[in-house]
């Protein structure tokens, strides 16, 4: 009880003043769950959690519906979850997931929700995503809104400390920003500095220190420099129609070999049942592998077996064939 009420106090303190930490760990064995208290639009949390070695949280098990009675105490707020409209869609309220899917590539979940989960009952479009509250109802909102928040799935409990270690926009070390290290804004952290780009851009992946271009919505206005004659630049994954950058939908140009879902931006490729995703966008069968293993005989004696009787026996017609041939 105690420790509830001191980390309660910790994320209110976290929320109006910033401290104690944005980021903290719930977890069931080996599932952990994230509550990240970054105010951020869905695809931005959706790519932090991916650059993070995670995924927006999805309901799919026992333990993730054990980790969330935990977690619910200390939600404050609306936060996403891993629950998106596909490109061009609209919500059917008569299916219990109204059309949503969930982020995760090649996720199947089995979670089926109750009509009471939802929070509101009205039909809503494309761009549109789902956030979750600690009343546990979900809430239909625009993808370009920041929420509070964001739920990331994880496999270990010092997710948090290794996720804050690993961000790309965090420089350790004496560099200081009167040396002009970042594109955009310097900001002074302890232990460094943290690069970070003005509002219609995102830090470049290959080089965090300068920002790029970004919109992470369908259509957005396009950055021209009317310097240059008035040409106009597009982010990657869209087409600048006059002023206005339009996303390309790669899953009509067969971008994937199976399944194709659409994202601001660029695409998410996923693989019908029986198939293993290759390269992000073929999907290919399984290659079968033989194990022999050991196993005591009435004898109490270790004796090999694989995995099927029948392997064993072409194995030895081929071997006979070979010799047979040999001595001939």
């Amino acid at each position: 009880m105690k420790m509830n009420t001191l980390a309660s106090i910790c994320i209110l303190l976290s929320l109006k003043f910033g401290f104690c930490s944005t980021c903290r760990p719930f977890c069931s064995g080996t599932d952990c769950i994230t509550l990240n208290q970054d105010k951020v639009n869905f695809e931005t949390a959706e790519n932090t959690c991916r650059d993070r070695k995670g995924a927006l949280m999805m309901f799919h098990s026992e333990a993730g519906e054990r980790i969330f009675d935990i977690l619910s105490r200390e939600l404050h707020g609306d936060f996403w979850i891993g629950l998106r409209l596909p490109a061009g869609a609209c919500s059917n309220l008569s299916a219990p997931m109204r059309g949503y899917e969930w982020t995760s590539a090649g996720a199947h979940s089995s979670f089926i929700p109750s009509p009471s989960t939802w929070r509101d009952t009205r039909v809503v479009c494309a761009p549109h995503c789902v956030s979750l509250s600690s009343d546990r109802k979900w809430t239909e909102r625009p993808c370009e809104v920041k929420t509070d928040g964001y739920l990331c799935r994880a496999k270990h409990g010092d997710a948090c400390q290794a996720w804050e270690l690993s961000d790309p926009t965090f420089f350790r070390g004496s560099e200081s920003c009167s040396t002009a290290p970042c594109e955009h804004v310097c900001t002074v952290v302890k232990g460094g500095i943290r690069c970070s780009c003005f509002k219609g851009y995102k830090p470049d992946s290959k080089d965090p220190r300068r920002c790029k271009i970004h919109c992470g919505q369908e259509k957005c206005p396009a950055r021209c420099d009317k310097n240059t004659g008035g040409s106009c630049e597009c982010p990657d994954g869209y087409l600048a129609a006059g002023n206005i950058c339009e996303d390309i939908d790669e899953c009509s140009m067969n971008g994937c070999s199976q399944e194709c879902q659409n994202t601001f931006g660029s695409f998410v490729c996923s693989c019908q049942e029986g198939f293993v995703l290759k390269d992000l966008v073929k999907c290919i069968r399984p290659t079968p592998v033989i194990e022999a293993v050991a196993k005591p005989d009435k004898n109490g004696t270790l004796t090999g077996s694989s995995a099927t009787t029948g392997s064993f026996l072409w194995i030895w017609i081929v071997t006979a064939v070979a010799v047979v041939r040999l001595y001939l």
